[in-house]
């Protein structure tokens, strides 16, 4: 099932897309390559889904999509102890203190287009 929210997502990325297509003369998308972090919210097959709806009949229709998943991760205050962390547990594992530090896992990047 498509969710709105990736489809949304997908055009922005596209608008990004189809500006570096124009600006750099590209004919062919070959690769789009995304960087998500687990706490985004989004759904792969949906992702993917939209991807092949607004590649159609574009440069990008044959691109492959790369999604590259990053690991939910926070830094604690206490120690500076930087560890993987889940919805439900932030305390860090070397002195047991609640962590709200996040540094990564909201990523949402559009990290690489590779074409002719």
């Amino acid at each position: 099932m498509i969710l709105v929210h990736e489809v949304s997502i997908m055009g922005e990325i596209f608008n990004i897309i189809n500006e570096n297509v124009r600006r750099h003369n590209i004919k062919r998308v070959n690769k789009v390559v995304l960087k998500i972090g687990e706490f985004s919210c989004v759904e792969d097959s949906a992702l993917k889904f939209a991807f092949q709806a607004f590649s159609k009949d574009t440069e990008t229709e044959k691109a492959e999509l790369i999604i590259n998943r990053v690991k939910a991760k926070s830094e604690c205050s206490e120690c500076g102890e930087i560890f993987d962390i889940s919805f439900t547990d932030k305390k860090c594992p070397k002195c047991n203190v609640f962590s709200n530090n996040i540094i990564s896992g909201y990523e949402l990047l559009l990290e690489e287009i590779e074409g002719e």
